[in-house]
């Protein structure tokens, strides 16, 4: 079962983050603990560049720079329409949370990393995808309220490496996820960040 999404990170700005790249990487320095307040900009103010240039340095330093906008990438609204600024939920200490490849490196398959007993999700995802980001923060946040999902992460960087060479073949846009039931079997495959799509599947996955 396969499903075209909403909200998603097309293949265009996949050499985001990459040497030659004008546009950067989305790092966590856009992101504030405590109350979130907006400038005029559309970002947190207390990051903001545009209101505060003294922190411009901070940000080209860990490559998160959109040249094109005079910007940081993860403040790029242009870029990134979809951009959330919220911090990600604090996991409990035994989240069943891990990363099979954060450079990229192939991962050629996927049953042994499934849990059983519960829902497993495969996340495929990038650092410069904005979607990708609302997954996450949904994921983590029924983790984070008790709800037993293993979540499994898989950082392609792009359509290029080993890792996107194996699963993005035909996979328009990011995040790609796969998601396995309590069984240990492939379950369904979607792509995009429709959340209220991504509950269905899991609360199927555990009914069948």
């Amino acid at each position: 079962m396969a499903a075209s999404l909403l909200a998603a990170c097309a293949p265009t700005p996949s050499r985001m983050g990459v040497p030659g790249s004008p546009h950067g990487k989305l790092s966590e320095l856009s992101r504030v603990e405590g109350e979130i307040v907006l400038c005029a900009h559309g970002v947190p103010e207390r990051t903001c560049t545009l209101h505060h240039p003294e922190l411009v340095a901070r940000f080209k330093r860990v490559g998160d720079w959109c040249e094109p906008h005079g910007v940081p990438e993860s403040q790029c609204l242009a870029c990134h329409p979809d951009l959330t600024f919220e911090p990600l939920p604090k996991l409990p200490p035994d989240a069943d949370v891990r990363w099979l490849s954060r450079t990229g490196e192939d991962v050629p398959e996927l049953d042994a990393h499934a849990t059983r007993g519960v829902v497993t999700i495969f996340d495929f995802y990038a650092e410069w995808c904005a979607a990708c980001r609302k997954v996450d923060g949904h994921v983590y946040g029924r983790i984070a309220r008790g709800d037993r999902l293993a979540y499994r992460k898989i950082d392609v960087v792009d359509w290029d490496s080993p890792a996107g060479k194996r699963w993005l073949r035909d996979v328009p846009s990011l995040p790609l996820i796969v998601v396995y039931g309590p069984d240990g079997k492939r379950f369904s495959t979607l792509h995009g960040a429709d959340l209220a799509e991504l509950d269905r599947v899991i609360a199927e996955a555990r009914r069948r």
